[in-house]
């Protein structure tokens, strides 16, 4: 009988830890998850003419727009950056960024090329240097 009373802790801890691992998946897909080329009907890149380091104007149109853009990264690697929204549910958290509104990048003179998501599809590259 005193084994049993030892086991019962043991499986209740089992299962709050797969409570927990669950909820913790469930907070990662419904809060941060990133937009990715696949989820786009639309990525528009352009060129801010005159910026010295170049700018861009980064649109986007999501195929499902239910998600609010709770913010907008740039990460460097090499001679490219890739750029990723992260989106949570409306009801999660204030927007970062309306989807309508553009998102303004400066690309260094060292960068070459800027990729999208997790996919790093690229949406740009510096024309040939001189």
């Amino acid at each position: 009988m005193k084994k049993r009373s030892h086991l019962f802790p043991l499986a209740l801890l089992g299962i709050l830890a797969c409570v927990g691992i669950a909820a913790h998946a469930t907070y990662g897909a419904l809060y941060n998850r990133v937009l990715d080329k696949p989820d786009l009907s639309h990525v528009g890149v352009e060129e801010i003419p005159g910026t010295n380091p170049v700018q861009l104007k980064i649109t986007v149109k999501a195929v499902n727009d239910w998600q609010e853009i709770r913010a907008v990264t740039a990460t460097r690697s090499g001679d490219a950056m890739t750029v990723l929204y992260h989106l949570s549910l409306a009801s999660l958290a204030k927007p970062g960024i309306a989807w309508h509104d553009p998102y303004l990048l400066t690309v260094p003179d060292t960068v070459d090329e800027v990729r999208f998501g997790h996919h790093q599809a690229v949406i740009w590259q510096r024309r040939q240097r001189n």
